[in-house]
């Protein structure tokens, strides 16, 4: 089981763009962030509490520049499995 509970991305594209993602599996929780895109780099951290993702993933959007920090929530895909 894997469940995007949450999906966050900065309204840019290519290079400059950022997505955060929370997401809940059978054994815990992870958070992943993503800068360039699909294809671009990605860093993931993994949690057994809920609490603990959800502060990381605050963490996450909170270090962007704040020029580039103008942050969606991608509600179309919330809860879809990933």
């Amino acid at each position: 089981m894997v469940e995007r509970v949450e999906h966050w991305f900065n309204r840019r594209y290519g290079m400059a763009r950022h997505d955060v993602y929370l997401v809940r599996t059978a054994t815990g929780w992870q958070v992943l962030g993503r800068v360039g895109g699909a294809e671009g780099r990605e860093v993931l951290h993994y949690f057994d509490q809920e609490g603990d993702a959800r502060a990381m993933l605050r963490r996450m959007l909170e270090t962007v520049p704040p020029e580039l920090s103008s942050w969606a929530e991608m509600t179309a895909y919330k809860n879809r499995p990933s």
